[in-house]
């Protein structure tokens, strides 16, 4: 019998971004002994404030909101690791240590996830006394890129291949100007998206003419309006706006993508799936460098209908000439390996921090926590089920070569305790 290690506590913002990297990171912390709490960011919070000190696992946050999760946390006896989903892109170092890593909030925690060389330089440049809690450990969202996770999605993709055909995928990340509340013009950088925003649009009305058999399905950045997409290309019948489930069954079925900024070009990338970067223009001060750089570039509809053809009619190997020098480009910013993982990592990790062991007759009580909606959380997190926790867990299995006995038990809205 495996020996009860103590609590983990797993909050999630956005499910489609993070949903199945918190899933798998669970899945093999219950194997080792962990209580693993998992679901919506706040319910996990309160849940947080409920049940035993254990480990809060951060996902990084600005600054203020930041300071008050993992500041509570701390008062509730909880040790914190911290791996932050936006340390992948670091246009700005100083910017990004003013608004996500001050030193205040960083000494709250024991240790430090870095998705790369690039991201543990910049926090252990500002603050060199950190470097002991800087640990390189990528993160699980790649991990399920990599060949043996492969079949998590592979069935998905058919059907998505199946439904929409060799479909153009277009990812977009302009929530700074096209938000929830409305169009906003606050700064330089939200007219420089407004006017990427635009060109966008025409470029996709160009597809949508040029290609009328083909589908071509937009998936906007999470905290993006997507309405304003669906009535825009409301006369297009094979233009879909869809955002659900992981990008990694999009990724597997498109036939081409296509973005700017996007870091879903990197995941692409790390697939070798064709992707294009659509830059009609460009700014040193607001351009997304990394992922800008890897795959194609096209600055005009004609260059990208040239570069559509050239995939459609060429091998993958005659596409990337130079894919060897973009992928070791990315080694610097994401920790990376096709047969090491990033969970494997971070779990040894967090078995060297000493937390309070799991008693049986607090393990199995229930809170049934429940919080006000919010349209904001809903909007991020609309729903989770048992059902889906249980499906994935199933795929995980098969790929393991066994039946795990996982007790998957819903304790509140969108908030499962599993063990």
């Amino acid at each position: 019998m495996i020996q009860a290690k103590g609590w983990l506590y797993l909050p999630i913002e956005v499910k489609v971004r993070e949903l199945d990297a918190k899933l798998l990171l669970a899945y093999y912390a219950v194997k080792e002994g962990y209580h693993v709490i998992l679901g919506e960011h706040k319910m996990v919070e309160l849940a947080a404030e409920k049940y035993p000190p254990g480990i809060f696992f951060s996902k990084g946050y600005p600054q203020s909101y930041r300071k008050r999760i993992i500041s509570k946390a701390k008062k509730n006896g909880h040790s914190i690791v911290e791996l932050d989903e936006e340390g992948l892109i670091i246009n700005n170092p100083s910017q990004y240590m003013y608004d996500r890593m001050q030193s205040e909030t960083l000494n709250l925690v024991s240790q430090e996830y870095c998705w790369g060389y690039f991201q543990k330089e910049v926090i252990t440049g500002t603050h060199q006394n950190s470097k002991h809690k800087c640990h390189i450990t990528g993160n699980p969202r790649l991990d399920i890129l990599k060949p043996k996770f492969n079949s998590l999605y592979k069935d998905n993709a058919a059907h998505l291949r199946k439904k929409f055909g060799d479909f153009i995928l277009i990812n977009t990340r302009f929530s700074r100007y096209n938000s929830l509340l409305g169009k906003k013009e606050n700064d330089e950088q939200s007219k420089y998206i407004k006017k990427l925003y635009h060109s966008f649009l025409g470029m996709i009305t160009s597809l949508a003419e040029l290609y009328p058999s083909t589908n071509i399905v937009i998936r906007p950045h999470p905290g993006e309006n997507f309405e304003s997409y669906r009535r825009e290309f409301s006369s297009f019948d094979h233009i879909h706006v869809i955002h659900e489930g992981n990008i990694i069954k999009w990724l597997m079925a498109a036939k081409v993508v296509i973005h700017n900024g996007c870091t879903t070009s990197i995941e692409a990338f790390l697939l070798g799936v064709p992707t294009i970067t659509y830059m009609p223009f460009s700014s040193a001060a607001f351009d997304v460098k990394l992922p800008n750089k890897l795959g194609l570039i096209a600055t005009n509809s004609n260059e990208i209908t040239t570069l559509i053809e050239e995939i459609i009619n060429k091998s993958k190997h005659d596409i990337y000439k130079d894919s060897k020098q973009s992928e070791q480009y990315l080694m610097k910013y994401c920790e990376w390996s096709k047969n090491s993982f990033s969970y494997e990592t971070i779990l040894s990790l967090l078995n060297n921090i000493t937390s309070p062991r799991v008693h049986k007759t607090i393990a199995t009580q229930s809170h049934n926590l429940y919080l006000k909606e919010n349209k904001n959380v809903k909007h991020f997190f609309p729903f989770l089920s048992r059902e889906e926790i249980v499906n994935f867990y199933q795929k995980l299995d098969k790929i393991e070569g066994y039946q795990s006995r996982l007790m998957i038990k819903k304790v509140g809205k969108n908030l499962f305790e599993i063990r």
